[in-house]
């Protein structure tokens, strides 16, 4: 009995996995919002942000798209395939 629950805790935790979203790419869909911007990048900058800590740090330090012109080379690089035209 108890390896059917446990089975089925996994397999519920794997199917929802997904649903949940990273701290920096929530940010990113509302900062999107704000600012009527696209958000198809976010789930591609949610991954950087939470993949590298600097880049996360900066991500959320936004308050208007312009800062991201003040960004350091390796935040950019970071996050420039997740704004180049595929």
């Amino acid at each position: 009995m108890n390896k059917i629950i446990l089975s089925a805790l996994v397999a519920g935790a794997a199917i929802a996995a997904p649903a949940f979203a990273s701290e920096t790419e929530d940010f990113c869909v509302a900062f999107a919002g704000e600012h009527d911007l696209g958000t198809e990048p976010c789930a591609c900058v949610g991954e950087a942000g939470e993949a590298d800590a600097d880049v996360k740090e900066a991500i959320l330090a936004l308050t208007s798209p312009d800062e991201t012109e003040s960004w350091d080379q390796s935040t950019k690089d970071a996050l420039a395939s997740c704004f180049s035209a595929g």
